[in-house]
């Protein structure tokens, strides 16, 4: 039994029972400056020594050996520590008494505030016996795991155990609260049980018909409690009456919870739930979720149900700094199984259309030289039922070799290698259609989807891919013109693969026939680069009275040469040309064809190139003086950069698309904007053939031709922001004539708990504190309800996202745009309620994204929760209205509807 509270001047009138609320303490009494002044009493035979102090007297009466202690009294014995007003010792009878005095209003100050291993007791009076550690205790209060005992007498035994007498438990922190189970007698084991006699429910002050001939409390902590867990009743149009989530709670492992749990319906669905919680401290945490529900209805309905779903998610998160690290996430299940089984308080995993599963085991060894990965991925999508596995991954890594570094050239010095292996088997349900451009006598026009059962296993594994990949990079770089920095690289790699592609044309139906050769299959390709940077600085300096100190502008270049040569021809043995058609004069097609196409690792690249690539980033800064000696730097730009490449072995089209991109923030970091273009730098040409304007693009640059940069061919612009509120500080409210019932204060409460700084500038906030003060008319500070402070906590989360893309198609111009805006936040209206929001609104669609809106009530020690998807295809409400201890968690109401009942 966890026993703390703290004697406070004036708690108690003069009714024992009547307490008002105090800070809460585990250590209730204060250091006492003990004196040399002791008493000794005997115990069982055994003199014992008790230091004693007090600020009033201390008076020792010899002939009835009795010493008395007025004034702020304290004495230690032992493990007991005592502070009252007044204390009085008999040592004849081995026992002593402790009271508190009323002053000149009546209020009680100085009252007993008694410990020992027992703990801790706020009294009104108290007798305690030293010979059998016994104690007999008027007006007490003892606090539990989550709510108090009160009673109007005690007595306690030396065990620890204690009787109380017209007691009554709170189920919350609340001393004051009209919520209570009440009984005459009440028996306290700490750390196992309250036990009680005959008890009646308590709301409001009221009784209610909820009475019981006994009850029982376990007095542990709520996570390692066992016992039955009620389920929730309703009804569904679809699936009829229903209880949920009834079953049974193993808490009594100090490792691992585990809660076994059953659904039914009344029109025959079911459902079986196991989730498990386990953690072993500064090793490894995780939880493991397996359910199971049939969905039934009778055949007469209008749209019945048949179907088995289940559902696995497994989490495993090590906290350990070990070289050997696992973890795990795991989603998992049938299909249908979120349609059948909505739930209002994961409503994001109900809106989800694809579920991601990751384990992956990562170490090193060789002090740290190598590092591997062994891991396993899944990926599900329930709308298109397309399943990807990756099982296994592994990867080893060398870490990076500098054989030189004692090298007095700076080019050997700082050169460097590593390794790197990988190899991954995927396999996936999707069988791909024909997309080559040409017929294929073997493939399936259209995509199609391999059930995953156990007896379309052989063909899920043919439909696998696998290989491993070798990567060597070798680099250096050194200082050029003391400014220039060149950085020279090569990377060697090599494809491992267990079978290969040979490709056969058909000429009696005029199409490819592809076969697969098993058998080990190497393909090895190199290249090289060189890249040289450089930075430039611009500053502009600005006068001394000027708010702006200087801005500085940075330049960063980037010039680089890269060669890789083709791959595709016939030395190498990795294309094969192949006829793949023939045209109307007779004359055959040929094609270059990857014997590794589709691979997954993919194929060497086809093509010589020969190309040089440019960069430039910008980024944009400002000092600002401040009232310090020390300048504030601000951000105006944090990104610019324009990028682009020119090979020159291609056959047309050398030059690639310019990308430009922009990022900054504005307002302290509290909105951030990003930008970003592609542009096609080509000219396009319109000529006519007699019939129609025919659209083309020609080997031209646009410069050259007057015509700007070119042809915009996708943008985006993006724009976030996470607005907190920023209220005043307890200081200012003290300065309002704060605490209970100050200006201020909402549902009777004072602004205690404010939050903020006023001295912020405020940016984000919904009032700026000193000046709503000056607003608030004289009599607003006599009428603490007349009115609503709107400094309160609040936290909005906005996004808005534009995007377009357009291309010629069919000889057309066509573009397509997506614009969103989404929002998500919560807000505290007062101390007591919170609301939180989700939603979103597509201008494309001109419609409303899936949109939730959830509720909180603090209420006292009952509390309301609430959720409401208003629209849409999950609409659906829930509410909750349930005591806060956990002990009393089933005594609740409930009311939910889903979209099933409409």
């Amino acid at each position: 039994m966890a026993i703390g509270l703290k004697a406070q001047e004036g708690t108690l009138k003069n009714d024992p029972l009547k307490i008002e609320p105090a800070p809460l303490s585990t250590s209730p009494t204060t250091t006492r400056p003990v004196g040399t002044d002791t008493l000794k009493i005997k115990n069982n035979g055994i003199e014992t020594t008790i230091l004693y102090y007090a600020e009033d007297s201390i008076i020792t009466k010899t002939a009835t050996n009795v010493t008395y202690l007025y004034g702020n009294a304290y004495i230690e014995y032992g493990d007991i520590k005592l502070d009252a007003a007044q204390i009085i010792i008999d040592r004849n009878q081995n026992e002593l008494t402790a009271k508190g005095v009323q002053d000149s209003t009546g209020s009680w100050i100085g009252l007993p505030v008694f410990q020992d291993k027992g703990g801790v007791y706020e009294t009104r009076a108290i007798r305690y016996n030293f010979a059998t550690n016994r104690a007999k205790i008027t007006g007490v209060v003892t606090k539990q795991d989550e709510g108090y005992v009160s009673g109007e007498e005690i007595k306690k035994n030396q065990d620890g155990s204690a009787y109380i007498k017209g007691g009554k438990f709170i189920p919350c922190a609340d001393l004051l609260a009209t919520t209570y189970i009440k009984a005459d007698k009440i028996k306290v084991i700490p750390g196992d049980k309250i036990i009680t006699g005959p008890a009646q429910l308590y709301i409001g002050d009221i009784p209610t018909i909820f009475a019981l001939p006994f009850a029982f409390f376990p007095d542990v902590k709520s996570d390692a409690q066992s016992g039955i867990l009620f389920p929730k009743y309703g009804e569904e149009r679809v699936r009829g009456i229903f209880l949920r989530e009834g079953g049974y709670f193993f808490g009594n492992n100090e490792y691992i919870r585990t809660a076994v749990t059953g659904d039914y319906y009344s029109k025959g669905s079911y459902g079986l739930n196991v989730r498990s919680t386990y953690k072993k401290r500064y090793k490894y945490s995780g939880s493991v979720d397996l359910r199971f529900s049939k969905s039934k209805t009778p055949a007469i309905d209008e749209n019945p149900l048949n179907s088995k779903d289940f559902w696995v998610s497994i989490s495993h998160r090590p906290e350990s700094r070990s070289k050997t690290r696992f973890s795990a996430s795991v989603n998992a299940g049938t299909s249908s199984y979120n349609n059948n089984n909505i739930s209002t308080e994961n409503f994001q995993n109900t809106i989800r259309s694809e579920f991601r599963s990751n384990l992956s085991l990562t170490g090193s060894f060789a002090n740290d030289r190598f590092s591997y990965g062994l891991s396993a991925r899944h990926s599900q999508n329930i709308q298109t039922n397309i399943l990807d596995v990756s099982l296994p991954e592994f990867s080893l890594n060398m870490t990076r070799l500098v054989p030189f570094a004692q090298s007095k050239q700076e080019v050997l010095k700082r050169l460097s290698l590593s390794w790197a292996f990988s190899t991954s088997n995927r396999i996936t349900n999707l069988v791909r259609p024909n997309s080559a451009g040409f017929d294929i006598a073997n493939s399936a026009d259209q995509a199609d989807t391999i059930a995953v059962t156990f007896a379309k296993l052989p063909e899920l594994l043919s439909n696998a891919q696998n290989g491993a990949r070798h990567s060597i990079p070798i680099s250096t770089s050194f200082p050029f013109l003391k400014n220039f920095n060149i950085s020279p690289s090569i990377n060697l790699q090599e494809l491992w693969y267990l079978e290969e592609l040979d490709y056969t044309y058909l000429e009696n139906q005029n199409a490819v026939r592809i076969d697969t050769l098993k058998g080990f299959s190497r393909a090895t390709t190199y290249g090289a680069s060189v890249g040289i940077s450089t930075q430039l600085y611009g500053t502009k300096d600005f006068k001394a009275n000027s708010k702006i100190e200087s801005i500085r502008h940075t330049l960063v270049p980037n010039l680089s040469f890269s060669y890789r040569p083709d791959f595709g021809q016939e030395k190498y043995g990795y294309y094969k040309n192949v006829q793949v058609d023939t045209t109307s004069t007779g004359e055959p097609v040929h094609q270059f064809l990857s014997k590794y196409n589709g691979f997954v690792y993919g194929s060497p690249t086809l093509g010589e190139s020969a190309a040089i690539g440019f960069s430039l980033n910008n980024k944009v800064e400002m000092k600002v003086r401040s009232d310090t000696a020390k300048s504030e730097k601000v951000s105006i730009l944090e990104n610019l950069s324009f990028s682009t490449s020119y090979n020159f072995l291609a056959d047309s089209f050398n030059l690639s698309d310019y990308n430009l991109t922009a990022r900054t923030s504005l307002f302290k970091k509290k909105i951030d904007v990003s930008a970003g273009l592609v542009i096609d730098p080509y000219t396009y040409v319109t000529t006519n053939d007699g019939e129609r304007d025919l659209i083309r693009k020609v080997d031209v640059i646009a410069l050259t031709q007057g015509k700007g940069l070119g042809r915009i061919s996708s943008g985006r612009f993006s724009l976030s922001t996470n607005l907190n509120s920023k209220a005043s500080t307890n200081k200012s409210s003290s300065s309002m004539g704060g605490g209970p019932g100050s200006v201020g204060a909402i549902d009777g409460m004072g602004m205690g708990n404010n939050f903020g700084n006023e001295t912020d500038e405020g940016y984000g906030t919904m009032n700026s504190g000193e000046a709503n003060k000056q607003r608030r008319v004289p009599q607003y500070f006599d009428d603490p309800n007349a009115y609503i402070d709107i400094t309160v906590p609040w936290n909005i989360m906005f996004s808005y996202n534009y995007s377009f893309s357009q291309g010629l198609f069919n000889n057309e111009f066509t573009s397509t745009t997506r614009q969103s805006i989404k929002m998500s936040g919560n807000m505290e209206i007062s101390p007591k309620w919170q609301l939180t929001f989700n939603t979103g609104y597509d201008i494309q669609l001109k419609e409303f994204t899936q949109s939730s809106l959830g509720v909180y009530r603090d209420l006292g020690c009952w509390e309301l929760r609430g959720n409401w998807i208003p629209f849409g295809r999950f609409t659906s409400y829930s509410i909750d209205i349930q005591i806060k201890a956990s002990a009393l968690r089933d005594l609740k109401l409930s009311r939910r509807r889903s979209f099933f009942d409409n």
